[in-house]
């Protein structure tokens, strides 16, 4: 039916997926549907560094967004058309059938960020930060991770202290990706630290970077990226209009957050690229016959395809019931998967994957598959709090 302000019954799927055809077949090639698709990497082989990465996914959402394809699904008044988040899943969709440049580091801005804000924010916050963040013109990073609070979110220790009616921020937060390139940060502080319960003293604000106070070093991670970074806070001062939702209420609003990150994480996997990948090391090795092999692409193969079945479930409401926790079922199943995956095809390739002749431009990449992986268990959450929320939320037992 016709929503205010919204197109949705005059533009069909079909229509809006011509509309995004039309516009990828002008601009780019079609992607090898065999070929490894490496654009969704949890930490991007990016050997020219993450600043072309940056660059390149600013530039076709910014173009995106000028032909109304970017965030189709947001409302008219806050930059988007009004359509359904169904148009939107279509331009991903078809997004991994061209050689374009891969839209992941404005992930946290356009699935973390986007969503907290449409839910939580106020109108005004909605008017001044939507907009802009679905043109690309203004960059986005998530700040909740701290050296003591990574996991378990509810012992952060970064302190927001209401003074003549403006907030002091100070704290240390760590692992905020991209945040050396983004204009505003999404960053949850201790407001009541009296509070009864950890939970409760928390509140959720909108922290321009480039404030006084602010400092972002680089992290160089295992396989030497650069997009992780670590951020110093020192006497920043904030206005009250840069809550977020509630004073102490801030855990609710991150929960939604972190919600979404964990139902949209598939580690690189889906689409059978995990199955290809393994195969063509078999095959490529000569070790298609070895039956040990072959029961461990088999485990690589299934696991892939229950991932997939679990994330369709998720999406429909059908997983658990609808429960928002039940998305901690996907980040599961994708973590072990990706570092699985990696494992086999380094047993595979053998001492290949520990050497490489100088001139193998891809020599590299079992290598750095391996040691980039070995995040999977840790990023967005470990398993660990992942099993715990599944038990305790969605199964119902006691902690």
């Amino acid at each position: 039916s016709e929503t205010s302000g919204s197109e949705t019954s005059e533009t069909s799927i079909d229509a809006f997926r011509a509309q995004v055809r039309d516009f990828l077949e002008a601009r780019f090639s079609p992607l090898d549907p065999l070929a490894d698709d490496r654009r969704e990497d949890i930490i991007t082989r990016a050997p020219g560094g993450e600043k072309p990465l940056v660059d390149a996914a600013v530039a076709l959402q910014r173009d995106l967004a000028a032909a109304g394809l970017a965030a189709a699904h947001v409302p008219v008044e806050h930059g988007g058309r009004g359509l359904t988040p169904a148009h939107h899943k279509v331009l991903e969709a078809e997004l991994r059938h061209f050689d374009a440049p891969s839209l992941r580091p404005l992930r946290i801005g356009m699935h973390l960020v986007l969503g907290t804000l449409l839910r939580s924010a106020s109108e005004e916050q909605k008017a001044r930060y939507v907009p802009p963040l679905v043109r690309a013109e203004e960059q986005w990073c998530q700040l909740f991770s701290e050296p003591d609070a990574g996991s378990d979110l509810a012992s952060l220790r970064t302190r927001a202290t209401l003074v003549e009616g403006r907030w002091v921020l100070n704290g240390q937060k760590v692992w905020s990706s991209y945040a050396a390139r983004a204009d505003f940060g999404l960053l949850l502080a201790r407001s009541d630290p009296d509070a009864a319960k950890p939970q409760v003293g928390m509140t959720m604000f909108v922290l321009p970077m480039a404030a006084p106070g602010v400092t972002v070093t680089e992290l160089v991670d295992i396989t030497g990226g650069r997009h992780f970074n670590e951020v110093f806070l020192e006497d920043v001062r904030l206005g009250p209009e840069m809550v977020v939702g509630e004073v102490n209420a801030g855990w609710a609003v991150s929960q939604g957050t972190l919600g979404g990150e964990r139902s949209g994480y598939m580690g690189g996997c889906g689409g059978g690229r995990r199955a290809r990948q393994v195969i063509g090391a078999a095959t490529s090795h000569h070790k298609v016959d070895d039956a040990t092999v072959r029961q461990r692409i088999a485990a690589v193969v299934s696991a892939e395809r229950v991932l997939e079945w679990v994330r369709d479930r998720y999406a429909d409401g059908s997983l658990c019931d609808g429960h928002p926790a039940a998305g901690s079922m996907m980040k599961l199943i994708a973590g072990t998967l990706e570092q699985t995956s990696s494992e086999l095809v380094a047993d595979i390739s053998g001492p290949a994957a520990l050497a490489w002749a100088s001139d193998d431009v891809d020599g590299d990449i079992p290598a750095h598959d391996l040691n980039a992986t070995r995040q999977s268990r840790i990023a967005g959450g470990t398993h660990e709090i992942q099993r715990n929320l599944l038990a305790e939320r969605v199964l119902g037992l006691p902690r």
